[in-house]
């Protein structure tokens, strides 16, 4: 079999990956691969994996949480064919909702899309639909004509935005433009990869529909899971929801408007109300956490005070409220429709979810949360006829198998050396100061910002200092005293998108004379952006970025516990170190980069969270980090 590589030369360890990933595939396993970051983790992987499903009838799925990564699949597909004068066929999704084209449903929260893009199919009003797809035969006719002309016009795999424009400029007699998610859906029929978000596999409804669609069943699919470190915390959301008090207002007041009967939501809001002034307000009751604002609830316990309301059948009618609701109102939004879609996975009787009540202020939060993704996973991972999850902070590889229910006897477990010189990074670990909750004070607080400005001020350019939490960074913040040399950047709590990319851009912009960038090490900031060149030169991960010690926290690790013996690693240190990995490694992403990484918290050096760094790791431990860093840029700059 020819393994369609487009690239004149494979790296060593590139090699392996690519000569493990084959293996994998060929004998129906799965394969778990730390490779970190420049090892050609794309590339490795998907070259095997698109070779042997041309020659196989398989489909490749490349899952990826990062929009960026789909262009990078994308251009890989495409550099295979301009190089082999191969006619490999792609698709890739996205979200539905991004993909519409609709201008109706521009402002819809994502809860509402999906209802008020069925009941536009229903009563035959989508005109993109219409002509994509079709309501009847002249339509449908009309439709494949339409596809078949895109089909021509599409000589190579488009990423989705080029898809979605051109969809929407394209003519057509009875109105411009086709639907992009159906055009897509009728290209994975044909296409031999699909570029995809993880809940387009792991959503058990999503999957149906696409898989359906492609003409493919589950055991005939290669899946490949770039980032996989993210899967686990993405399925625990995937089938989590929450309401309040406050959200009840609103969908009381869209029922009022329509003058609908909200009975069973007022004695929903009024149970609520009064279970949490009993119960949260009762401190002497053991099953309250730390603070007395949240306490665990069952699913019984709530439906027996609300006698007068059927749960069997809350979600269907509010459902019907909602849509009736956005017809009378055409904003796009409802709360009636986020408790519809709360209460459909409040029926879940899996003894691995918790039902929270946390009051705050003058609202009243009633939570469903997932402690186990592999209700999600494990069924996937057992049909597929291979799975490769790659990430360059895969470990310990034994936890994400065990998380997501990778079957033990079908797995292999590989660790991969960094391609990047070893010179080109300085790690430092300074143990004199920790943010650990009982030692926060303002004397421990002025260490760390000593240390921070001694290493940043030592660096020729740009450094980002990465905090456990806005918090801490605040706190340290207050007590700098005017020390840095550079000028600082701060990355502020709910901040907009396009606030985000303001405050990047003015960083990346400072490269020549140098800024220092506080942001939190769990943010966006740390993880999934490129520094490219002397954008960053260094980063401070100041403490360890463990999750607060919250009700739900805790429950997740009593589950691990439970479940696999390792409660406070599986759930709590482990994530941890992830993040703060995840937050360093923005320094180092090409062979020619240069860079710092101090690890600032006293803590690294104790055995549960130091063995949780990869073995390559080279650490130098120091109380005075400036003096390596001055002579490591003599060496370098």
């Amino acid at each position: 079999m020819q393994i369609l590589f487009p690239y004149n030369e494979i790296r060593k360890e590139q090699d392996k990956l690519l000569k493990d990933a084959l293996y994998t595939i060929e004998n129906k396993k799965a394969l778990l691969a730390h490779a970190p970051t420049g090892l050609g983790k794309t590339a490795a992987v998907l070259s095997p994996a698109i070779s042997y499903a041309l020659e196989n009838q398989k489909k490749v799925f490349f899952l990826t949480p990062k929009i960026s990564q789909h262009e990078v699949a994308v251009t890989f597909v495409n550099n295979i064919n301009s190089k082999f004068s191969t006619k490999i066929q792609g698709v890739d999704l996205v979200g539905k909702q991004h993909m519409c084209p609709n201008p109706l449903l521009k402002n819809a929260d994502s809860s509402t899309f999906y209802e008020l893009c069925k009941r536009l199919k229903k009563k035959e009003s989508c005109s993109f639909y219409a002509n994509a797809s079709g309501f009847n035969p002249e339509q449908r006719m009309m439709a494949k004509y339409y596809i078949k002309k895109v089909k021509n016009n599409c000589k190579r795999m488009l990423h989705h935005i080029e898809l979605k424009d051109f969809c929407e400029s394209f003519e057509c007699p009875y109105g411009k433009g086709l639907c992009t998610y159906e055009v897509a859906l009728q290209f994975a029929n044909e296409a031999n990869i699909i570029v995809a978000d993880y809940f387009h596999i792991f959503s058990p409804k999503i999957r149906q529909v696409l898989l359906q669609r492609a003409g493919y069943n589950l055991e005939d699919c290669i899946l490949i899971i770039d980032e996989a470190h993210n899967l686990p915390e993405r399925l625990r959301k995937l089938m989590s929801s929450s309401i309040s008090t406050k959200l009840i207002d609103s969908a009381l007041e869209e029922a009022s408007k329509i003058k609908a009967d909200s009975t069973e939501l007022i004695s929903i809001k009024n149970v609520l109300k009064l279970m949490a002034k009993k119960i949260l307000n009762n401190t002497k009751k053991p099953r309250i956490a730390n603070k007395a604002s949240e306490t665990l609830i069952c699913k019984e316990e709530l439906e027996a005070n609300c006698k007068d309301v059927d749960f069997s059948g809350l979600s269907a009618f509010l459902s019907d409220l909602s849509l009736e609701y956005i017809e009378a109102f055409p904003y796009g939004r409802s709360a009636l429709q986020k408790l519809a879609s709360f209460f459909e996975k409040w029926a879940v009787q899996d003894s691995s979810f918790i039902r929270i009540l946390k009051s705050e202020k003058d609202n009243v939060f009633l939570k469903l949360k997932a402690m186990d993704p592999s209700l999600a996973s494990k069924n996937v991972f057992e049909k597929a006829h291979s799975a490769v999850l790659m990430s360059g902070t895969l470990l310990p590889q034994k936890m994400y198998a065990d998380l997501l229910g990778v079957p033990e006897e079908r797995t292999i477990f590989r660790e991969y050396a960094s391609p990047f010189p070893e010179k080109n990074k300085l790690t430092l670990f300074v143990p004199n100061s920790t943010t650990k909750y009982s030692e926060r004070n303002f004397e421990e607080y002025r260490k760390i910002a000593q240390v921070i400005s001694r290493c940043a001020n030592s660096v020729p350019g740009n450094v980002a200092v990465f905090f456990p939490s806005f918090s801490v960074m605040n706190s340290v913040c207050s007590v700098m005293n005017g020390e840095l040399n550079k000028k600082l950047l701060t990355q502020k709590e709910n901040m907009s998108a396009k606030e985000r990319y303001v405050l990047l851009n003015e960083f990346k912009k400072s490269a020549e004379n140098g800024a220092i960038l506080f942001a939190v090490a769990s943010g966006s900031f740390a993880e999934g952006i490129d520094y490219v060149g002397n954008q960053l030169l260094g980063a401070i991960i100041v403490g360890i970025p463990l999750n607060d010690m919250d009700l739900e926290q805790k429950c997740l690790i009593e589950y691990c516990q439970q479940k696999f013996g390792f409660g406070w690693h599986y759930a709590y240190i482990n994530p941890a170190i992830t993040r703060a990995i995840q937050a360093s490694g923005r320094v180092i992403r090409d062979r020619n980069d240069r860079g710092i990484v101090v690890f600032l918290d006293k803590r690294y050096l104790w055995k549960n969270y130091s063995k949780c760094f990869p073995r390559e790791t080279k650490k130098i431990v120091t109380s005075e980090p400036e003096k390596f860093i001055v002579e490591f840029w003599k060496q370098n700059y």
